[in-house]
């Protein structure tokens, strides 16, 4: 996370780069007008061809009058959106000058805290096992009188979008099951969040039946991590996130190509804490709770056959047809475990669920389903002001009817061509209590990044982290 400070205008000019935004080709820094430093920087704006339009990048070498090494001017002509700044925001980090210096001074009077959320998400490397990359890690703010609680929560944010991205990248050589929880324990309680680790013994007792079977082939455990926030009050709102570990399909083998990205399948599990974490570090004042089911689906002697029988902790039993969909397995059990166990009404999971909204959606949208539309609607809402992008898909009883088992209450995957994202979300729906409002947020698509977004590196991305940060605070 970037270091962020304020300075006086004054500092700007004193700083090894210096970068300035604006809309146009007319120098419009206070501290560079009628300046001797000012008359040379627009002298060279004007022999370029830098017209001030969003994302244009104009490197000013050593500007006389001045101690920089370096002034950078970005255009925002344009910009009309938080999600303008925050991409010239990203685009600074990038900047080769930038990244050799790891430190800035930024004039971004109007926007400040947009372009500083865009540099901060940008300006991250995951660097465990290998050689250090350079990102920037400091900016200071020349002249921008920016808002205290905002800046903390703007850090608060994102140093939980880091976090997030940090378990999504591990190897899962490294992160088990329990591991995953451990570090989230840590993380947890460091800021006051009361977190349980339900280890394969408890949830045996539970009658966690599908979580087990899910986990089951493999040598690392299944576990159950459950964080709570609040003061307890009145019924929590619940995150609940599938954390597969691994995913190599358990006896339905995946194939090979890309199967590496499956260390990824449990970004759902991360994003829910994440999420908790930055409340926590925020002051939320609601009631919130986190239920994270975590396993690695493997291969074994023990590893769930097709044509397995599991019983849920709600009763009922599902036919596994595919033990390739895992996902829905652990997400039951959670899904019941929040509702009845510890009196959430309004629940939220979020995995990486199917393939199949990835063909609907594409791989930068988060598709949403529901039983509320009240509940659905505030997620949409939360998701536009985060500039995240997230589309409404349909539940119904032809869905529904798709899952009828000749042996158990209900299979888990009905062997069909077309429709699985919204049938893997009618078979969550069967575990919703009547009286929950629920929403599901498959993000399979953008919740892992081979190729890099303008927010994030290859890799876990945090998507829909902010989403849920500022729908848990619209309903606290």
């Amino acid at each position: 996370m970037i270091k962020i400070s304020t300075s006086p205008l004054s500092d700007l000019l004193t700083a090894k780069i210096a970068v300035i935004l604006q809309d146009g080709p007319v120098v419009n820094c206070p501290s560079l007008v009628n300046t001797e430093a000012g008359t040379a920087i627009a002298k060279a704006i004007a022999a370029s061809s830098f017209g001030g339009a969003a994302g244009e990048i104009l490197p000013i070498p050593a500007p006389v009058a001045t101690d920089l090494d370096m002034l950078i001017v970005i255009g925002t002509g344009g910009a009309q959106t938080p999600l303008d700044y925050r991409k010239a925001g990203a685009a600074i980090a990038l900047l080769p000058q930038v990244l050799k210096a790891g430190e800035i001074a930024l004039f971004a009077p109007d926007n400040a805290l947009d372009v500083l959320r865009g540099m901060a998400l940008r300006a991250y490397s995951f660097d465990l096992y290998r050689a250090a990359q350079p990102v920037l890690k400091s900016v200071a703010i020349c002249g921008a009188d920016l808002d205290i609680t905002a800046l903390s929560a703007l850090e608060a944010d994102v140093s939980s979008i880091h976090f997030a991205r940090d378990l999504i990248n591990e190897p899962a050589n490294v992160l088990s099951p329990l591991e995953m929880a451990a570090r989230i324990a840590r993380a947890g309680e460091a800021v006051g969040i009361t977190v349980e680790i339900l280890d394969e013994g408890h949830l045996n007792a539970l009658g966690c039946g599908l979580h087990l079977g899910v986990g089951q082939g493999s040598d690392n455990p299944p576990c159950m991590v459950v964080m709570h926030l609040g003061p307890g009050e009145k019924p929590p709102v619940a995150l609940v996130g599938k954390g597969i570990s691994f995913d190599t399909g358990g006896i339905h083998l995946k194939d090979v190509h890309g199967m590496w990205e499956m260390k990824g399948d449990m970004a759902g599990a991360a994003t829910a804490a994440a999420t908790m974490i930055a409340l926590a570090k925020t002051g939320y004042k609601g009631d919130a709770v986190a239920v994270l089911g975590l396993a690695e689906n493997m291969i074994s002697g023990n590893a769930t056959r097709p044509g397995d029988i599991l019983t849920s902790y709600s009763g009922q039993t599902v036919e596994v047809r595919d033990p390739d969909c895992e996902g829905r397995l652990v997400l039951a059990d959670c899904l019941s475990y929040a509702q009845r166990a510890l009196g959430a009404k309004t629940v939220i999971d979020i995995a990486t669920l199917t393939y199949a909204v990835q063909i609907g959606l594409g791989t930068r949208y988060a598709g949403l389903y529901g039983n509320a539309p009240e509940l659905r609607d505030s997620v949409i809402r939360a998701a536009g002001q985060a500039s995240e992008k997230i589309w409404p898909m349909p539940i119904d009883d032809e869905f529904h009817a798709e899952l009828k088992s000749d042996f158990a209450d209900m299979v888990n995957w009905p062997g069909v061509k077309y429709g699985n994202a919204s049938i893997a979300s009618a078979f969550l729906e069967n575990f919703i209590d009547e009286g929950t409002d629920w929403a599901h947020i498959d993000i399979a698509g953008p919740s892992y990044v081979g190729a890099g977004t303008a927010f994030s590196p290859p890799g876990g991305s945090g998507v829909i982290i902010e989403t849920l940060i500022g729908l848990l605070r619209d309903l606290a």
